[in-house]
């Protein structure tokens, strides 16, 4: 892949790190939760019902809010729900890089191969920002790495140039993203890209 055709995709992967964020609002009719869950301290009739916290699914994922998470999926809250760039949590998470809420996200059965506005997938945003649990996570429990965003390019073609060629990308998202709390190691990416590439290439 030409770098001309990564630059290209710059704006589609400024949303892919956006994944789940942009426009995130407050969930309505959630009820705040005080103190650990401690299942000996409810009563029969209060271990059936667990509310959700008043932060969004999307942001707890985001913040990598374990608890908080395990709170959500224990509510039955929708785990696909979407941001306004069509972004689940599951993106949000593979995007920041927090494995422990990935794999519960996973685990409970959020969709793998959910698509954002801009065709992303999960696996677009792990690969992307090196994330190799998540990635490896990801391809075993069923995500489809031949799926192409609305660029064209498959989870594989956002590892496959060199570093150097594709750093203004990571410049530019970490100019968005970092006020929202990411943080980026260019040493780790550079030497974790040809990883996340030869495992989404194999068969």
């Amino acid at each position: 892949m030409s770098c001309r055709f990564l630059l290209n995709c710059c704006p589609v992967v400024a949303l892919l790190a956006c994944a789940g964020l942009v426009g995130c609002s407050q969930q309505e009719g959630a009820l705040p939760v005080t103190g650990a869950l401690d299942a000996d301290a409810l009563s029969e009739k209060e271990k059936d019902v667990v509310s959700a916290p008043e932060v969004t699914i999307l942001d707890a994922a985001w913040a990598g809010d374990v608890e908080k998470v395990r709170q959500h999926i224990a509510a039955g809250t929708d785990l696909n729900m979407r941001g306004e760039d069509g972004g689940t949590s599951l993106h949000a998470v593979a995007a920041r890089g927090n494995d422990e809420v990935a794999m519960l996200l996973i685990d409970a059965g959020a969709d793998v191969n959910a698509k954002k506005a801009d065709g992303g997938t999960p696996l677009h945003s792990a690969a992307f920002f090196c994330h190799e649990k998540i990635v490896r996570g990801l391809l075993a429990n069923g995500a489809d790495k031949t799926i192409r965003n609305t660029a064209g390019a498959t989870a594989y073609d956002g590892v496959a140039g060199s570093f150097e060629d594709v750093k203004p990308i990571y410049d530019f998202v970490l100019q968005i993203m970092g006020p929202l709390g990411l943080q980026l190691d260019y040493e780790r990416i550079k030497a974790e890209r040809p990883n996340i590439a030869e495992l989404l290439s194999a068969r």
